[in-house]
């Protein structure tokens, strides 16, 4: 039986860095997008609903590994009927995966911002808000923006304003009350002064920004950085042009920076070279006498992949790894010359064009290696609920919801399973304490794979 396999909450123990309490990470990635072709392939005919989760499960442990994740929203929650380009309207089940996969801010101000209208950005923030998911970029008023606006992140002993702004929304404006962040240099001055007054102790501006499919940055993009930096931003991210420029970190005026020039498309339809895969960045600001520098900054490139499963056409986000070597179904020769000619071209425009920043790879031998085998290749668990519309008891949903995954069968039913082994005798101990805890008396042995969902008979 073919089956999908959502992560839930699974708390991985890896950490790309070894953080102190002096420390805070973050990552940044580029458009989450949700074009027409999406729509469709996310669609469960079976429970009339869209599953999004497992396309963010080879990605998850890395967002994770960092203390706060943020991603840019390129589409609005509009509500009914969804549409894709040129006017985004994406299912509401798009943010809880995000939220899933490990993200904790979502960045609403871009170019599509206004595409449903006034109702489309309330609801967008509506969604967002009932999820508990921080957002910033546009605004119900002027007194919400007023409260909310810098967003300030405070964690670890440091204190972080973020901003964000956009070139412009397609030539659809949307009336007051309603605000939409746009790039003007009166109104960035304006809040870079708040932030400082706020007691902001490290500032970070993400910008929509560039020329669509251009590599390199042009020069609205150079002037907005250099006037940002002047006014005391210590970090430019940027994203919008749906392909990756590259990534610096230099020294202006005596005092350390990081520009992100884009980011490219996270998650997309667009299938053209370049354009297939992204970027994330993740940096660690380590706060040592009362002042914030950068520790280290590294990369990670994305490439987008579509594949059927079960009821689900996915677009997995990939970063490199040996996939065909534990599942050679997995991609095929078409699709892995793709990926292999997008981490090529990445890897050359950073060789030329980037300072600063190393790559990070997932290793065959590492803790994310080890578990996208598990993916690939299969894994024993313990079947808790063969039926989803069953409530899990309470103890599932409290300490032990870190390794519960919920997985789609080939005819689009679900099933909640508990934990990741890599033998049956472990999946078997595991039912057993589980039974001796009272955790449900119709527990299954089960080996799950991209392929099969097989009951182990004791």
């Amino acid at each position: 039986m073919k089956i999908a396999l959502i992560l839930i909450g699974f708390c991985f123990s890896f950490i790309v860095l070894g953080q102190e309490k002096n420390e805070l990470s973050f990552l940044f990635v580029g458009d989450v997008m949700s074009h027409g072709p999406q729509i469709n392939a996310a669609r469960n005919e079976k429970t009339d609903s869209y599953d999004y989760d497992a396309s963010f499960q080879f990605v998850k442990p890395i967002i994770e590994s960092h203390n706060i994740a943020i991603a840019n929203l390129e589409v609005t929650h509009a509500g009914k009927p969804y549409s894709g380009y040129p006017q985004f309207s994406a299912p509401d089940e798009l943010s809880p995966a995000l939220k899933n996969a490990g993200f904790d801010v979502l960045l609403t101000c871009n170019n599509h911002s206004c595409d449903g209208g006034a109702k489309g950005v309330i609801r967008t923030l509506d969604v967002l808000d009932q999820l508990g998911i921080k957002h910033t970029g546009t605004f119900r008023n002027k007194a919400e923006r007023d409260k909310n606006y810098p967003l300030m992140i405070e964690e670890n002993g440091m204190k972080v304003a973020l901003l964000n702004y956009t070139y412009g929304t397609n030539g659809i404006t949307v009336a007051a009350p309603l605000i939409i962040n746009y790039i003007d240099s009166a109104v960035i001055k304006k809040d870079i002064e708040k932030a400082k007054k706020l007691g902001a102790e490290y500032i970070i501006c993400t910008m929509h920004w560039g020329t669509e499919y251009q590599t390199l940055p042009n020069a609205y993009q150079k002037n907005y950085e250099k006037y940002c930096y002047e006014l005391g931003v210590d970090m430019v991210i940027g994203s919008h042009p749906h392909v990756i420029q590259p990534m610096q970190q230099k020294t202006v005026n005596g005092k350390q920076k990081l520009t992100v020039w884009s980011m490219g498309n996270y998650v997309s339809n667009q299938r053209d070279r370049y354009k297939n895969g992204g970027l994330m960045v993740g940096t660690t600001l380590q706060k040592k006498e009362g002042k914030i520098a950068i520790k280290e900054t590294h990369h990670t490139f994305a490439y987008v992949h579509i594949k059927q499963e079960a009821a689900i056409k996915y677009y997995y986000i990939l970063p490199e790894f040996a996939y065909e070597k534990y599942r050679p179904d997995f991609l095929n020769e078409t699709e892995s010359a793709s990926m292999k000619e997008f981490f090529s071209d990445s890897r050359s425009l950073f060789s030329e064009h980037s300072i600063g920043t190393t790559e990070f790879k997932v290793t065959e031998e590492s803790e994310i290696g080890q578990q996208y085998k598990a993916f690939l290749g299969g894994f024993y668990s313990v079947c808790v609920n063969e039926s989803a519309n069953k409530q899990l008891p309470a103890i599932y949903n409290s300490i032990l919801k870190q390794d519960i995954y919920k997985i789609i069968k080939s005819d689009g039913t679900y099933a909640y399973v508990f934990g990741m082994f890599d033998s049956a005798n472990a999946a078997k101990g595991e039912k057993r304490f589980l039974e001796d805890c009272q955790q449900g008396s119709d527990l299954k042995v089960i080996f799950v794979t991209p392929k099969e969902f097989k009951i182990i008979n004791e």
